[in-house]
């Protein structure tokens, strides 16, 4: 069996996944309340530009004093 290849037509996706407010709102919601581990950890939602996106931040001193707290942020979001 021959590998597959995956192609993504790039306007549709930045249509249905990249601008999707529902996508966007669940995202924004899991890290907000992953957020509450550290009242330093900062959440923002960014839809003015090419494509929308949730960033938390947090100060390196305090992500090295908690090892890995925003690292693992990714791993438990589900969609």
């Amino acid at each position: 069996m021959k590998p597959g290849k995956l192609v993504l037509d790039r306007a549709a996706v930045s249509k249905e996944l990249l601008h999707n407010a529902q996508i966007l709102d669940n995202v924004e919601a899991q890290f907000r309340g992953m957020a509450t581990a550290h009242r330093a950890i900062k959440v923002y939602r960014n839809e003015d530009s090419n494509r929308g996106n949730v960033v938390a931040t947090i100060p390196k001193a305090i992500e090295d004093a908690h090892r890995g707290t925003l690292a693992g942020f990714p791993g438990r979001l589900t969609l």
